[in-house]
């Protein structure tokens, strides 16, 4: 996809005439679908997918970063007890319709999930046997959880709604334009 744009370096007259993308933000999204121990291992699956990308963009110029994220947050992290280990959770409310074996969600109750641990080293993720991904029962889908409701600040307007890493991908991006 990058060989659409013109990356590199870019200088005033060149911004004029030939503008060049000089920053490339590669993004995970959905980070709130994983606990925070896995973020680092998800931006390495992703940074391993795209390496050979990630080389050219570097080689002429452009800045990259790589980053696991979530636009807006609707999950949270918690310790649940299984068979008395202690799992790294994360606790949203699925939409309605949305179901975990037989139990199949209003949209109005929360659920905990384990969503599982990446690998360490991310090129493990592309070896299916690696993580177990051979057996046929595997189920891959992902629970849609809801958006959390707006909360007011004290002068009755809407707050943020929470996010993961928006921030840094935002600064990253426009950081030294808009200042």
């Amino acid at each position: 996809m990058l060989t659409a744009f013109r990356t590199g370096r870019s200088n005033f007259l060149a911004a004029i005439f030939k503008p060049k993308i000089d920053r490339i933000l590669f993004a995970a999204t959905k980070a709130d679908h994983l606990h925070h121990t896995s973020h680092d291992r998800l931006e390495g699956v992703l940074r391993h997918l795209t390496s050979r990308a990630i080389e050219r963009a570097e080689g002429v110029g452009a800045e990259i970063d790589v980053i696991a994220l979530a636009a807006v947050r609707a999950t949270r992290e918690a310790v649940v007890k299984h068979d008395g280990a202690s799992l790294a959770a994360i606790v949203g409310t699925p939409i309605l319709g949305e179901r975990i074996g037989d139990d199949v969600f209003d949209g109005v109750v929360e659920g905990a999930i384990f969503p599982g641990e990446l690998p360490a080293d991310p090129r493990h993720v592309f070896r299916g046997e690696a993580l177990g991904l051979c057996d046929e029962d595997a189920d891959f889908r992902f629970l849609k959880f809801r958006p959390p409701l707006a909360l007011l600040g004290r002068d009755r307007d809407a707050l943020p709604l929470p996010h993961i890493r928006l921030d840094r991908a935002l600064e990253f991006l426009f950081g030294d334009k808009l200042g």
